[in-house]
């Protein structure tokens, strides 16, 4: 290195442009659903006037949600740096989001949306008794992000830029995701492009695809998602184009753990094993994975030794109900029980 060489220490592990949700979790029945028009077992698109009413009668438990949020959320819980970049509007679940956040840890300075009408983007579970669950979406500020949005001097101090998939719904969200992929090439934070829903993924595929070729250092998401990006049929296939494309790379598999791919290979990491009594709710177990994967690459861990982490966090958040990490900040009380095992060792391909 010449005298004249600077070491460029990066303030955060990981910043993540995403997709901001309040997720509102609710125990109902038949009359409430039909009150509402909520039709059951499927994903209604609602109003931000419609999803407030039936927040403020049927009182939900809510937390954040999203994608980036989650990722952010468990490096932040955990002791690691995060800052997440999203816009919220200037509503009771805006200031929700906004306080719970910052309570977690992450660098959060939420983007205000300027229309009046626009809600914070929600998420309603409705869960009747026989367990069936209807779901109210109210699309809101975080699907008017625009690359106005995006901040420069954030992303300027990552180790990793996480892009969120969702962003992908929008045209101005596209836009926001490619500028926010600019930014941490030119300053040297490495991009992770994030496959977090295979419809997503399929819908806009060439130019996900595109992306990921001309941009991504790291891709995440699961076995589904990766053969949607690639049109693969099978786990072998998507594995090869993935070391064509010279790219780290985790891909989960449910029970069946994870594979993570970097210039060293590819390894299988096992999912922890649980007994059945102990799995709760396997929602944003992905997100976790994900959240541990990348945290161990900013420390620069191998994508082997990543993904045990990895395997760690997502076995730790399928122990209660939520995408929201329990540890850190948002710890139980002392005498709650606590997780003492340890991740099963990587098992490195032959």
């Amino acid at each position: 290195m010449k005298n004249n060489d600077k070491v460029v220490v990066k303030k955060y592990d990981v910043v993540a442009l995403g997709a901001l949700v309040v997720d509102m979790q609710i125990a109902t029945d038949d009359a409430q659903l039909e009150k509402f028009g909520i039709k059951k077992g499927l994903t209604n698109l609602v109003s931000a006037e419609t999803a407030k009413e039936i927040a403020d009668n049927l009182a939900p438990a809510r937390t954040p949600g999203g994608p980036g949020t989650n990722v952010t959320a468990g490096v932040a819980l955990r002791g690691g740096a995060s800052a997440l970049i999203g816009k919220i509007a200037n509503d009771e679940n805006g200031s929700f989001l906004n306080a719970r956040l910052n309570g977690h840890g992450i660098d959060f300075t939420p983007v205000l949306s300027s229309n009046p009408a626009t809600g914070t983007t929600a998420v309603l579970a409705l869960t009747t008794p026989d367990r069936e669950r209807s779901f109210a979406f109210a699309a809101g500020a975080s699907m008017e992000l625009t690359s106005d949005d995006v901040d420069a001097k954030l992303i300027a101090q990552a180790k990793i830029t996480y892009l969120d998939s969702y962003l992908w719904l929008t045209e101005n969200g596209r836009e926001a995701v490619h500028h926010a992929a600019d930014l941490a090439k030119q300053s040297g934070s490495k991009v992770v492009v994030a496959l977090n829903d295979a419809h997503v993924v399929a819908q806009n595929q060439p130019a996900f695809l595109a992306l990921a070729t001309s941009h991504a250092d790291i891709l995440v998401g699961d076995r589904g998602e990766f053969m949607a990006l690639f049109k693969t049929a099978t786990l072998e296939d998507t594995i090869a184009k993935v070391q064509a494309l010279g790219v780290t790379a985790s891909i989960t598999a449910g029970a069946s753990g994870a594979y993570v791919i970097d210039a060293a290979g590819m390894t299988h990491v096992p999912a922890k094993l649980l007994d059945k009594s102990k799995i709760v709710d396997t929602n944003g177990a992905g997100d976790q994975f994900a959240a541990g994967f990348l945290y161990g690459l900013a420390q620069g861990k191998t994508a082997a030794e990543a993904g045990g982490i990895g395997a760690e966090w997502a076995s730790d958040i399928i122990q209660h109900f939520g995408a929201e990490p329990k540890v850190g900040k948002n710890a139980p009380p002392p005498n709650a029980a606590t997780i003492q095992n340890k991740p099963d060792a990587p098992k490195k391909a032959a």
